[in-house]
Parts: C-alpha cells; structure tokens; sequence
C-alpha cells in the first residue's frame, strides 16, 4: 500500500467514526428525551425546551470558543472568574458610575480581550501549560471580582442588561439562546470554510509542522485565548442579565461545565480533531440531564456527579477510539 492510499484509508476511516459518534450522541439525546418524557409530564413541551436553551446559554457561549482552543491541546480553567469579574465591572460601571449601558458593554469586552491577552501571553511568550497559566489566572480573577466589589452583590436595575439575560423573542424563544445559538453558528462556519478554522486543526495536529508550513501558530493561539475572554465576558453579561445581580462568585464550576460539554461532544483530547456541532450536542445533553433530574426533583449533587461521570466515560470513549 502507498503512502497516498495509506492516507485515504486513515481519512475514510476517521469519517465512519465522525459518523458513528455523532449517531451515538443523538440517539443518547434521544434516548434521555423518551425517558424523561415517560418520567414527567412536564419535561415534553416547547416552553420547557426553551427553558433548557437558557439555561446551558451561559455554558454554550463559551464553549464555542473552547471548542477550538481545545482542538489545539490548549485548555482555559479562567472561563467561570472571568464571567464573575466581567459582570462585576459592568455592574460597577453601570450602577456606581453612572455610565451609559452601551459603553459600558464595550469596556466590559474589552476586560474580557485583555484577560485573554493576557492568558494568551503567558502561554505563547512564557511558554507557561495552558493548565497552570490559566489556573492561576483563574485564582486572580476570582479574587479581583471580590477586591471590586468587596465580596458584595451589586443590583443591577438596567433594563437592557436585563433584556439580555431574560426577554424573549415573540414571548417565547430566550434571547441568551439566540445569542448562543448565533456563536454556535458563526463558529460552525468559521471551522468549516475559513483558512483559520483549517489552521486551527492544522496546528492541533501538529504545531510544528503547522510553524514549519507558515501558520503563525502563536499569534493563532493569542487570538483563540483572546475570543474566549470575549466571549465569557458576554456570558458574563447575559449571566448578571439573568439575575439583574452581579455577583463575584457568579461562574463557579462553569470552567468545568465547559470542558465537559466539549469532551462530552466527542472533540478529543489529543487534539487536531474535534467539532462544534458536537460541542452543541454536548451542551444540549448536559442541559436535558440536568432539567429532566430537576423535574424528577433529585438532588443537585447527584447532577455534579453525573457531569463528572460523563467527563470521565468521554474520555475513556475518545482513548478507546483511538485504540
């Protein structure tokens, strides 16, 4: 066999196990719709399938952009302090200083850039593992949300915040879901028909083939670190929009939410493969599991212990797929 029939070999099996893994998450989808729908009356209608796209918007949001910076082997653990710091700085600047709510949602992306420059920074001049430099950064951001706000709640009494986080769309469809749903989208169609999509994997594969072939490999993972700050300071946003509060614990866990739906997703840990349409199958069942178990009114620490038991058997399923 040659090289190039090798290759074409590797390439059709890899698509059969796309294939297979994604009838497997629908019909696990499927399979957790039909018994929660025998277990409750209340888990089948539209209005409660609304509910369950709002209430994974937060998580789903950032997970888009952690789908890529994970198809690259990096990891961001500072996604849960930065929704809680980029919440408390709007509140801040809307309820203490007066300031106009637009300008005060382009300072509050802009903190959310400079905590991904930052990241992003560490990880490509320092040369720090994306798991340390964003633990550690995690910790500082916690503590910065609690250093402005003195550990206090802050109000937030502004009507477009709350429209954000609460109003709907013909009285029906949540505005946190359209704007997830928007991101999923954009991200779908930034892997599938752009040269940066096809970099990002190209470089998960293999980053120093990628530098060698001309793919500016660390202004890419800048960038990656940087759309995540920015987009867990919009989940930060719809979050205190929520709540009509921002809180600096606002987030906690939600690093691990996160990484979850996209291991849950069948994006693989090795890298160099991975899908945002499966991230969103991920989400979804996350958001099915922990509505269905609400419903059947068991108690929210089973919920924490079955995320960890998926994250796990994601995993296991991933190494063995590779096998």
């Amino acid at each position: 066999m040659t090289k190039s029939q090798a290759k074409e070999q590797k390439s059709r099996v890899q698509a059969v196990q796309q294939k297979i893994l994604d009838s497997v998450l629908i019909l696990f989808a499927i399979s957790m719709i039909i018994y929660f729908t025998a277990a409750s009356p209340y888990f089948l209608s539209l209005k409660n399938f609304m509910n369950i796209l709002s209430s994974v918007s937060v998580v789903g949001i950032i997970a888009t952009a952690m789908t890529l910076v994970m198809i690259t082997r990096g990891i961001d653990l500072s996604v849960g302090s930065t929704i809680a710091l980029t919440g408390c700085v709007s509140a801040i600047l809307i309820v203490n200083w007066s300031m106009h709510w637009i300008l005060a949602i382009i300072v509050t992306l802009l903190i959310g850039a400079i905590v991904g420059v930052f990241n992003g920074v560490l990880i490509t001049k320092f040369k720090v593992v994306p798991f340390i430099a964003t633990l550690g950064s995690m910790n500082m951001f916690r503590g910065l949300a609690f250093i402005l706000t003195n550990g206090q709640a802050i109000y937030v009494p502004n009507k477009m915040i709350t429209f954000i986080g609460t109003g709907k769309v013909f009285g029906l469809i949540p505005i946190p879901a359209i704007i997830m749903m928007l991101f999923f989208v954009i991200f779908w169609a930034i892997t599938r028909f752009t040269v940066f999509g096809r970099n990002v994997f190209a470089v998960g594969g293999n980053s120093v083939a990628s530098r060698l072939a001309g793919i500016p490999v660390l202004k890419l993972t800048l960038t990656l670190y940087v759309l995540t700050g920015v987009l867990s300071a919009i989940a930060g946003l719809v979050m205190t929009g929520l709540t009509s509060t921002a809180m600096p614990s606002a987030g906690d866990g939600y690093n691990l939410d996160t990484i979850t739906a996209v291991y849950l997703g069948g994006n693989s840990a090795n890298g160099g493969e991975g899908s945002v349409w499966r991230t969103f199958m991920g989400i979804l069942i996350i958001g099915i599991l922990n509505n269905g178990m609400a419903l059947l009114s068991i108690q929210s620490y089973w919920q924490t212990f079955v995320k960890g038991s998926l994250l796990i058997a994601a995993v296991v399923f991933d190494m063995l797929r590779r096998k």
